[in-house]
């Protein structure tokens, strides 16, 4: 299970880092935003912060990381709900 739920982790942090990159590949803009929030819910937090005209760069990278760890936590809970679906779904086969 720990494996399980790291590897749904990992994804809860690679998916925001590749959001971020591809967005900055665009030109600052991310072209997908019904996807981007889809794929990463907690980034209203991060973008509160950069909603400012001219935020810190303190400030967004605080954000940023809240954010970030917001995703790796949900990701992580929807992994170990999966497990214990797959688990339950074995039992009652068997």
């Amino acid at each position: 299970m720990k494996r399980f739920v790291f590897y749904w982790a990992l994804v809860g942090l690679l998916v925001p880092v590749a959001i971020m990159l591809v967005t900055r590949l665009q030109g600052g803009v991310f072209k997908w935003p019904y996807l981007m929030i889809a794929l990463w819910p907690s980034v209203v937090f991060y973008a509160a912060a950069d909603a400012f005209e001219n935020p810190s760069l303190s400030s967004l990278v605080i954000m940023g990381t809240i954010s970030i760890g917001l995703n790796v936590l949900l990701y992580s809970v929807v992994g170990a709900l999966v497990w214990w679906f797959i688990r339950f779904w074995k039992k009652q086969e068997q």
